[in-house]
């Protein structure tokens, strides 16, 4: 049974790819796992399959802190069946070369399951920024087998060229896909026998070994904040922009209980862009929480709920 990981920067478009592997493969029939670094998972109910499995791993990167709770899913998975492909996406933060060793040194999953590749999301207006702020951008990008080169209607041709440019640099054998929402062609991208453990180990010599500590994210932290109370929108707004311009966030998200609105909004932010939308409806029966989650860099969360809470209504 093949496995695919997806992976990528924060706000790179992962989720959004994972969607429409799910609305548009029809070959086969689907599990995913979701891992988000945060304690208040978000992804997992963005995620649109009504008949694929879906299982979320959260409060801690697959790549190091929960990775046995991966094994251990997938065991689950396997053991109950149904399905006849694997989709992993990881935080954004992580490394995906300790997650591909996972299905190298466990035989017992060697005997069922093989990684057939690891697609790396690329965010291509912000790439720049990220690789000059943290190290596992460019690892990222270093142990994919396919690049999906996303968002390019943010950025005009001489930006994707150079792009484009630095990811051959960095990884001169991925296929280098460009896309716009996450759309591309899924046969480029599923069941195509793409991974390459010797091209890993020319990349990376010591990627099979299971004690090295990777330690390029450990500065990038979350903070996860819920509220009953509903939130003005427009003191929310000018909050959340304010926090973009002085602190080091690379991502922000959440659904949001608005003051006198029947449906649920849905926030996302990649570093200073952000966006409001509407969402679904709230339910009857249904209490009208607001979740969010910041990740980035020396976060304070006691200032960031204070913040928060005077926008409250």
């Amino acid at each position: 049974m093949p496995v695919s990981i997806l992976t990528g920067f924060l706000g790179a478009g992962k989720t959004t790819l994972l969607n429409h592997i799910l609305r548009g493969q029809s070959q086969f029939k689907f599990a995913v796992i979701v891992n988000e670094i945060g304690r208040v998972g978000i992804d997992g109910a963005l995620i649109e399959s009504s008949q694929d499995e879906v299982v979320e791993l959260s409060n801690g990167c697959v790549c190091c802190t929960v990775r046995t709770d991966l094994v251990q899913a997938m065991q689950r998975l396997l053991k109950r069946g149904g399905f006849d492909y694997l989709l992993i996406e990881t935080t954004g933060i992580a490394d995906p070369g300790p997650i591909a060793q996972t299905f190298l040194n466990i035989p017992a999953l060697q005997k069922w399951i093989h990684l057939d590749g690891i697609i790396t999301v690329v965010d291509a207006e912000q790439w720049f920024r990220q690789l000059r702020e943290t190290e596992v951008a460019e690892a990222q990008v270093a142990m994919a087998d396919t690049v999906l080169l996303n968002k390019t209607d943010l950025a005009d041709e001489g930006h994707l060229k150079n792009v484009f440019k630095k990811i051959r640099e960095i990884n001169p054998h991925a296929a280098i896909l460009r896309g716009q929402h996450g759309k591309v062609d899924l046969n480029l991208l599923l069941d195509v026998h793409a991974f390459d453990v010797d091209r890993k180990l020319a990349v990376d010599p010591q990627f099979l070994d299971e004690l090295r500590q990777d330690r390029a994210h450990a500065d990038i932290a979350s903070c996860s904040f819920e509220f009953d109370q509903p939130f003005e929108t427009e003191k929310f707004e000018g909050f959340v922009q304010q926090l973009s311009e002085k602190e080091k966030i690379y991502r922000s998200k959440g659904f949001v209980s608005v003051k006198g609105a029947t449906h649920r909004a849905l926030f996302h932010g990649v570093n200073n862009r952000f966006t409001i939308t509407w969402d679904r409806p709230w339910g009857a029966d249904e209490k009208r929480t607001s979740q969010l989650v910041f990740i980035g860099k020396k976060l304070d969360p006691a200032k960031i709920e204070r913040g928060l809470r005077a926008c409250l209504a």
